[in-house]
């Protein structure tokens, strides 16, 4: 049984503005990934910025230490989690 032309073409039009949906939500979590990503690494150089400042070695040491987890973590986690919410939306 073959769907009449004007059904085709309103299945075809419903088609493309979901699809056209779909790559806006795609887009804007790649701009939310991207400014997570600068988020984290601006925290994580502001903390080894302030170890360098600070005039306590114990907290110079913590902050060296927690800029370098917090900045290289944050963002590892951020992509990590950027390409699971790819994976159930089908983008790859």
């Amino acid at each position: 049984m073959s769907l009449s032309r004007a059904k085709a073409e309103e299945i075809a039009a419903r088609r493309r503005a979901e699809a056209e949906l779909a790559r806006r939500d795609t887009w804007w979590d790649y701009v939310l990934t991207a400014l997570m990503c600068l988020l984290w690494a601006a925290l994580g150089i502001f903390l080894l910025m302030w170890s360098a400042h600070t005039t306590s070695l114990t907290y110079g040491r913590i902050a060296f230490w927690g800029g370098l987890g917090i900045g290289n973590g944050g963002v590892l986690f951020t992509l990590v989690a950027a390409y699971a919410r790819g994976e159930r939306r089908g983008d790859w």
